[in-house]
């Protein structure tokens, strides 16, 4: 396993951007691995700093442990909500401070699920970072390794595998271009008529039937598992997880098996993102970009604006320098 070290020592933006904070406090509800950790103690050195599990799926027990001996305890998310700012993943934060008839919700927001859920809100200073050039190169280009790694630990031959992704937004486009440059035989299912246009027009078989051996769901909706065909392996690498159906026939560990409707499925990772449930996620470097653009996007969230706002263009400008400038 590696150490905490290995990942916060390559967060140089985080560590260089952390020290810009203005804010006071924050609550962080995002997926609890290691380099959310880093971002935690970083952060933790300059405001008051409330750090909730995000669900148990995604929270690696090394890195709260980490957080720990550094003397940083997670908060429950009812506590945490007291915070003025938030840096949420899914609106999980927004919602409970929502319920609980909190004043005016300030928050930078990560996902396409929470930036939806926050535009039906009325009392919210927001930014969401997933419309953003920089949440883009971490999604179409990045994402994918944490795929192809929890498909490795399955110990199966990829070449040749006839691979379906269902969905193709932009985390979507880039599993389909990993799975093809490893040589899999790709095909893309999306129910929106421009996404298949768009996969169409990258060189992929377009069909929403036909069977595969890997079934890869990359949607922000709730998954069904009705495309799937017989014995196929189904993964998510969406935000909603995969609901079981049928009986449980098999259990693999990190993979199971199930039956319905006469058909087998080998579901990974209990349905939960692949990626973060049984590897480390996405590449640091990309971590370190998005991170970095989530704490200047709040101290953004002190200025006086209302509703639901994209990652101010100066933000992307300044972190895509730093690019073109080969920091990372």
């Amino acid at each position: 396993m590696l150490s905490m070290e290995w990942f916060c020592e390559r967060m140089k933006l985080l560590k260089r951007f952390a020290r810009e904070l203005e804010v006071e406090n924050v609550a962080i509800c995002v997926p609890l691995e290691f380099k959310t950790a880093c971002m935690i103690y970083e952060l933790s050195k300059y405001a008051e700093v409330f750090a909730v599990k995000l669900d148990d799926f995604s929270t690696k027990e090394e890195a709260v442990k980490w957080l720990e001996e550094k003397g940083i305890k997670l908060s429950r998310k009812r506590d945490a909500v007291k915070a003025d700012y938030f840096l949420d993943c899914s609106a999980v934060l927004s919602r409970i401070a929502e319920k609980s008839a909190k004043g005016l919700i300030k928050v930078v927001e990560l996902t396409k699920t929470g930036e939806e859920y926050l535009m039906r809100m009325s009392r919210v200073r927001a930014i969401s970072i997933d419309s953003s050039r920089i949440k883009e190169i971490e999604s179409v280009y990045a994402t994918a390794f944490g795929l192809l790694e929890a498909l490795l630990k399955l110990n199966i031959y990829l070449p040749r595998k006839r691979v379906k992704i269902i969905g193709f937004g932009k985390v979507g486009q880039g599993c389909a271009e990993m799975m093809r440059r490893i040589g899999c035989k790709v095909s893309v299912w999306d129910k929106d008529e421009e996404k298949r246009l768009k996969a169409d027009f990258s060189g992929y078989e377009v069909s929403e039937h036909g069977d595969a051996d890997v079934f890869i769901f990359c949607t922000d909706s709730k998954p069904s598992l009705e495309l799937v065909s017989d014995n196929a392996i189904v993964v998510n690498m969406g935000a909603e997880i995969i609901g079981t159906e049928g009986e449980l026939v098999k259990d693999y560990g990190i993979v199971k098996c199930y039956r319905k409707d006469g058909k087998r499925y080998y579901l990974v990772s209990d349905g939960y993102a692949a990626n973060l449930a049984i590897g480390l996620g996405t590449p640091i470097e990309a971590m370190d970009l998005t991170f970095s653009a989530a704490i200047l996007a709040l101290n953004k969230l002190r200025e006086e604006f209302y509703g639901v706002i994209p990652l101010p263009k100066e933000i992307e400008e300044r972190l895509l320098r730093e690019l073109s400038l080969g920091s990372l």
